[in-house]
């Protein structure tokens, strides 16, 4: 199971690296390594909501809770475990109450119904917006963000929230100024986008 996933994760490197034609030129063809080559119905049921890091994905269940599957070596399944699940596998403490989820490289965040926002998984660039950088196997309130947060996105290694206000705030990796602060200083809570205080309405995920 390990082996396989390993090499599903390679060919999925390779086709955001190059595309199709370094997995081809690997001699790995989709279907040599686990990969359908159809869609297959994933173990759950009732998902409005799907989002998909570089090697995990996590639905959004109709329920509100949250459900991870894939690659978990930084604990971004946030089942409590680094173990990789190649079925659903329910996130701590979020069974109810969640009304988004947004997949970073190898993090993972939440919009509570409250408008809160918490995170976990990979946190060396502070992603996870805890004040720290300590990788969280299950999630961790986003520091003065348990409130007021209407749409969230996550880049692979920074995260950003759009306020009831209309602002953004961003946290994480910032050495080309993704974080909008006029800065190129990594964050590891929260700041507010130098051009955004009011007006805005969404988001959009980038690397």
């Amino acid at each position: 199971m390990a082996q396989s996933l390993s090499r599903i994760l390679l060919v999925a490197a390779l086709l955001m690296a190059a595309g199709a034609s370094a997995v081809l030129a690997q001699g790995l063809r989709p279907e040599a390594v686990g990969i359908p080559a159809a869609p297959v119905a994933v173990q759950t049921a009732g998902v409005p909501r799907l989002a998909a890091g570089i090697g995990h994905t996590c639905a959004l269940t109709a329920d509100g809770g949250v459900k991870c599957w894939g690659a978990n070596g930084d604990g971004q399944l946030g089942d409590g475990t680094t173990l990789n699940q190649g079925a659903p596998v329910a996130v701590a403490g979020l069974t109810s109450g969640v009304t988004a989820v947004a997949t970073g490289w190898r993090h993972t965040c939440a919009l509570t119904a409250a408008g809160g926002v918490k995170c976990w998984g990979w946190n060396d660039y502070g992603q996870l917006g805890d004040g720290t950088t300590t990788n969280r196997l299950t999630p961790v309130d986003v520091a003065g963000l348990t409130s007021g947060v209407t749409a969230l996105a996550a880049g692979n290694t920074h995260t950003c929230a759009l306020t009831a206000a209309g602002g953004a705030k961003c946290w994480g990796y910032n050495l080309f100024g993704q974080l909008g602060d006029g800065t190129t200083t990594n964050r590891l809570t929260p700041v507010r986008e130098g051009g955004l205080t009011r007006g805005e309405t969404a988001l959009a995920r980038s690397s």
